[in-house]
């Protein structure tokens, strides 16, 4: 259904003097302006982790430029405890589907990435279901359906404490994504070596469909592709820096959500008069 150019020129609107609209512009303005602040500051604190993970890992500049003796090579599965299938579930509770949950779909990695919890959708799911796929910290939500000629499948997210944290509900990741569960000390490694991989444009690789819908092969990724297995020492060294990083960008986050929603609760007030200037 669509609505109609000329219905919209009969819509009654108030519109405040321009002076108003200059201090209601002022308003808003100071808050987008703190939100794109805080957007600016997160890709940085980004781009501080993924050059400190090529530092250590890619070039082993504190190592003289050579892998150090104890650590391995292997590949991805060395690393991961196991990997979990997702969940779309219901719309509405249905039979024994009565579990609510917030479902992270692909789309939602940006936001999430950047410290917001994203659009995600409630959905309901079986109690047995939850118990199995439900999202903990530490995990890591890869989307394995989707994709372009130009943009890959394999794309990541990682789940932490602070971001379950920003939920009303517990989580699942859609059946378009599947979840990687890491040994307990390699997952910002996991993480970060993952990003690299996609950034190399590695997952095009292991794609696989010909009907227009590219689907990533997990399994072959992870048992397949090449990884180098720092020392246990090490890694836990690399979570303690980027523990830093991610618990601020999650903070920024935060606050950028509670602004944007401030902004969003005061345009219609402010235009309605209702808040004096």
């Amino acid at each position: 259904m669509n609505l109609k150019t000329d219905i919209v020129k009969e819509f009654l609107i108030h519109i405040p003097d321009i002076e108003k609209q200059r201090k209601i512009v002022s308003i808003l303005s100071s808050l987008d302006d703190k939100i794109e602040n805080n957007n600016r500051i997160n890709r940085n604190l980004e781009a501080q982790a993924q050059a400190l993970f090529k530092s250590w890992f890619v070039d082993f500049e504190p190592w003289g430029g050579k892998m150090p003796e104890d650590w391995k090579e292997g590949v991805y599965n060395d690393i991961i405890e196991k990997t979990i299938s997702g969940d779309w579930g219901k719309e509405r509770p249905e039979g024994n589907y009565d579990h609510s949950v917030a479902c992270i779909r692909g789309c939602d990695f940006e936001d999430i990435n950047n410290g917001i919890r994203g659009k995600t959708p409630q959905r309901y799911i079986l109690e047995k279901n939850y118990q199995n796929k439900g999202l903990k910290n530490r995990d890591i939500v890869v989307e394995i359906s989707g994709g372009t000629a130009t943009v890959s499948t394999g794309r990541v997210c990682l789940i932490t404490e602070k971001l379950l944290q920003k939920y009303d509900y517990d989580i699942v990741c859609t059946n378009f994504c599947r979840t990687i569960r890491p040994l307990a000390d390699y997952y910002t490694y996991l993480y970060y070596s993952w990003k690299y991989k996609y950034d190399q444009k590695i997952m095009f690789g292991y794609e696989n469909g010909t009907s227009g819908i590219k689907n990533f092969a997990v399994k072959d990724f992870i048992e397949k592709e090449p990884l180098i297995i720092p020392s246990c020492d090490i890694v836990k060294s690399f979570n303690k820096i980027i523990s830093v990083l991610h618990d601020k960008i999650q903070e920024n986050g935060t606050e950028s959500q509670r602004l944007a929603t401030l902004r969003d609760t005061l345009l219609p007030k402010l235009m309605r008069g209702e808040i004096a200037l």
